[in-house]
């Protein structure tokens, strides 16, 4: 059947980028509920007429998520394929373009994801014209708001995962083959420092000012970072005060954190809290609190098992696949969090994502779809 499947998507390329032509130039940040119940309405389009249900989930502020699931998924444990529909491009980017050429297709979103959404789509079209597909147990999760934490569609993940035997993820592959066994855990936190307001002709040297205070403290969490370990802090974004005449009352921070383990996360952590809890500015005080978060995905055993199945199946392909921790987070770590193997980084391959110069690898569209949909009927049999 690889041949076969092999076949059917090389008389389909030119479908393939069509559709990845029309997916990227359907504006889809985060925050564009229109672009991405657009996004999720060709998607439903295109699996029109195949043995899958689809559940769609309306969302008040983020894009609708969309759930299909194959009729046997209904009986046993199921394979779950994630991915977004969402970019980080905002709204009114000047980053709205497609193009191509010999090598290389350019877009926001050709590999981060919509081009993992094109190797998703165009698998499972491959395994039904095989007339396999109804038989395999699949569940395909497309979510709205990756990119900022997915805080509206991990519940719906978890529980997904939990009736998963196993998971992958259509993320962008690595420049040299990569899939993804393990990623760092994340945690932003937002906050807030109090002061007292006054006019700055009359301010002293004992001025309560948040931002004074905010400076002391930025240096601080900084200097929390330590590379061997793994461990970034990062000040995202500050702001504060209403003129340079007067003294700030209020000034916020923005931060990111990064680890390689749970256990640096809570220590990492502690240290912030430690950090808020410490005036350094008299008349000033502190709080801090968690906005999002995504758990270590750990290098498991489950996870390189499940990386060996792959594998094997891209060395009867020719295809290089090598594994690696990737320092970015994703959906795959959700699923990882519910003690099921996963393995991501299974899109095609291109670099710069979140810029734009972000680009994808032309020839690896087919491949990388090729690999998931000959992988698909081994997974069940040996997994479900």
């Amino acid at each position: 059947m690889n041949e076969e499947i092999g076949s059917f998507l090389r008389s389909h390329e030119a479908e393939m980028f069509s559709l990845l032509e029309q997916l990227v130039l359907i504006q889809s940040s985060t925050a564009n509920k229109a672009g991405l119940d657009r996004v999720a309405l060709l998607i439903q389009d295109f699996f029109q007429g195949l043995p899958l249900q689809c559940t769609r989930h309306p969302q008040k502020q983020a894009g609708d998520h969309l759930v299909f699931s194959t009729p046997a998924a209904d009986s046993k444990k199921s394979i779950l394929i994630s991915g977004h529909m969402d970019t980080v491009f905002p709204e009114d980017t000047d980053f709205n373009w497609y193009r191509q050429d010999r090598e290389k297709v350019y877009g926001p979103g050709v590999i981060d994801m919509k081009g993992g959404l094109v190797v998703t789509m165009f698998a499972v079209r491959a395994l039904a014209a095989q007339g396999v597909l109804e038989t395999l147990p699949l569940v395909l999760f497309f979510n709205s708001d990756e990119e900022t934490g997915s805080a509206t569609s991990a519940p719906l993940l978890k529980q997904l995962a939990a009736s998963a035997c196993c998971g992958l993820v259509t993320e962008c592959g690595g420049m040299d083959g990569q899939v993804v066994t393990g990623r760092r855990g994340k945690t932003g936190y937002h906050l807030e420092i109090k002061g007292r307001a006054g006019h700055a002709a009359f301010a002293g040297k004992d001025k309560a000012s948040a931002i004074l205070a905010l400076c002391t403290q930025v240096q601080a969490l900084e200097a929390l970072n330590d590379q061997p370990r793994g461990i970034v802090v990062n000040v995202g974004r500050i702001s504060g005060g209403i003129g340079a005449n007067s003294v700030a009352e209020r000034a916020v921070a923005e931060i990111d954190t990064r680890y390689v383990n749970t256990a640096d996360g809570y220590r990492l952590q502690n240290a912030i809290e430690h950090i808020a809890a410490t005036p350094t500015v008299a008349g000033t005080s502190t709080t801090v609190a968690v906005v999002n978060k995504r758990p270590v995905m750990e290098q498991s055993s489950g996870n390189r098992e499940l990386f060996e199945h792959v594998r094997r199946q891209a060395d009867k392909l020719g295809l290089p696949l090598t594994e690696e921790f990737r320092q970015g987070v994703s959906d795959a770590s959700n699923i990882a969090a519910q003690g099921v193997p996963v393995l991501d980084g299974l899109g095609p391959i291109g670099e710069f994502d979140h810029s734009d110069r972000e680009y994808m690898l032309k020839n690896s569209l087919v491949q990388r779809c090729q690999l998931l949909a000959v992988t698909l009927p081994s997974l069940a049999s040996h997994y479900c």
